[in-house]
């Protein structure tokens, strides 16, 4: 008789990790209030395990990890060799892989380690940490970021990345490089931001554009590109540009690349051998080292003796 009670004990704990594990990869985990983790709790630990989610029975994302740590009591998981995808659209499948990281899969809400991500081969993003929320479309760390896209790559501290609205933000002390086929351009910024629908790169804060023909200084730059290539840069507010010993000031400048050449509007100055220029426009072409100027009004330095 006591073997038999052994035995039926023995079934009955065998059936019940069965019904657990079942549960565990065809349901959602019920909701919690808190996602801290307790000393002592139970846990169930899976390798090689997907994990997704879904909204109105599509899979909008999925977490593949080597190796998933489930507690029982708890919406939370732990996983070790990540690899994972979401869709903020239909049409739109954002990869990333990470090192190891959290989750808690009620609130589609954590956090990943030594993470790389990945949008439609566009641009990949890596940082030593990154918090995600998935309901809100939303990556961000305050951690150092590397971005590199198909013809820029920079640096900073900080990132906001919706992915819904397809917006990039890279926070603080940006710098890098952008690849033109006239050349490439190096610049600093206090705040970076990527428009990727307008395909348009925003700097701002004490911005520096370092190109081979000139050098720019500005509060603010847009560089909006067409078919791949950059149409123009949009510089306002305090410009100065310095280009073979002419220096051209105003409060808003666009530089024309395909043109190669520079317009200045609203107060533009242009200095060259202590010769002082001011009018309504002034066209500076790069290419022949000449400018232009709309009515225009002269001032010459004397020399000094």
């Amino acid at each position: 008789m006591n073997r038999q009670r052994v035995v039926y004990i023995a079934i009955a704990f065998i059936v019940g990790i069965i019904f657990l594990s079942g549960y565990f990869f065809l349901q959602k985990p019920e909701r919690a209030t808190s996602n801290v983790k307790e000393e002592g709790k139970r846990v169930i630990v899976f390798k090689d395990i997907k994990y997704s989610g879904e909204k109105k029975g599509v899979i909008d994302w999925e977490i593949r990890a080597d190796i998933m740590r489930k507690f029982i009591d708890s919406t939370m998981v732990e996983m070790e060799g990540i690899k994972g995808l979401y869709k903020p659209k239909p049409d739109t499948t954002v990869t990333f892989t990470g090192r190891k990281g959290s989750m808690d899969t009620a609130r589609e809400v954590g956090s990943v380690q030594g993470v790389e991500v990945f949008y439609k081969g566009e641009y990949v993003i890596r940082s030593p940490s990154m918090e995600f929320d998935f309901q809100k479309s939303l990556a961000y760390t305050k951690a150092p970021v590397d971005v590199e896209g198909k013809k820029f790559a920079m640096k900073g501290i900080g990132l906001n990345a919706n992915t819904k609205d397809q917006i990039i933000t890279v926070e603080k002390d940006v710098s890098g490089n952008i690849q033109e086929e006239k050349g490439k351009y190096a610049f600093t910024a206090d705040r970076f931001t990527y428009l990727l629908r307008d395909n348009t790169y925003i700097f701002e804060g004490n911005v520096v554009v370092k190109g081979e023909k000139m050098d720019m200084y500005c509060d603010r730059v847009q560089v909006l590109s067409q078919q791949d290539d950059i149409e123009k840069i949009d510089a306002a507010g305090n410009v100065k540009i310095v280009s073979r010993g002419t220096i051209a000031k105003s409060e808003r400048a666009v530089y024309y690349l395909r043109e190669d050449k520079v317009v200045l509007t609203d107060h533009p100055r242009i200095t060259r051998d202590k010769v002082d220029m001011v009018g309504d426009t002034i066209v500076y072409d790069l290419t022949s080292d000449k400018f232009s100027v709309q009515e225009p009004k002269m001032k010459i330095e004397p020399r000094a003796r």
